[in-house]
């Protein structure tokens, strides 16, 4: 008889901020979790891949923090109120997908390793999968004070850099999960 465990790993340093768990276009997350054509264009022009001056009549003469995209909180309040209603509404829905997975590789346990450069020591944190949702998807859906939306402990913001700076991204802090240890 064989027992099948999906384990998801998150390596971090202990100075180590965030740890992307999930970054997809727009149209696949809308594809999966069938959010409206307003959510889409929303998400679409906070991750830049509308571009704002293609929009005139959202930006509404604003000046922009960056031309390439918008901040949640520089979208209409129709917008912005529809991304945050959609993502309080599927909450479970949505951590579960980005940290726990679909289908037959869908993680059954979270395993964290922190490294301390310092005494060059790892330390490792395991917990099931469903601690961890509960963990990480804890607290309100809302704005950053940076403009991105936090989902719990989870963050969502714009992928930036290279090859692909306009996915939406969602990151974690995974050393936060050794607070459950204590």
């Amino acid at each position: 008889m064989i027992k099948v465990e999906n384990l998801s790993l998150k390596k971090a340093n202990s100075d180590a901020d965030y740890n992307q768990v999930d970054k997809r276009w727009v149209d696949t997350y809308k594809g999966i979790w069938k959010f409206d054509d307003k959510v889409a264009l929303g998400l679409k022009l906070f991750t830049g891949e509308i571009k704002p001056s293609s929009r005139p009549a959202i930006i509404m003469g604003k000046t922009l923090r960056d031309k390439r995209r918008m901040f949640l909180d520089e979208l209409p309040e129709e917008l912005r109120g529809k991304i945050i209603k959609f993502f309080k509404e599927n909450k479970i829905l949505v951590v579960s997908d980005i940290l726990k997975g679909r289908g037959g590789l869908s993680a059954n346990w979270m395993l964290v390793t922190r490294y301390n450069k310092n005494d060059d020591t790892t330390t490792w944190i395991l917990k099931d999968i469903n601690t961890a949702m509960n963990f990480f998807g804890s607290g309100d859906v809302k704005i950053s004070p940076k403009g991105s939306l936090y989902i719990g402990r989870i963050t969502m913001q714009r992928k930036g850099g290279t090859p692909d700076p306009t996915k939406l991204q969602f990151k974690i802090k995974p050393c936060e999960l050794f607070e459950l240890g204590k």
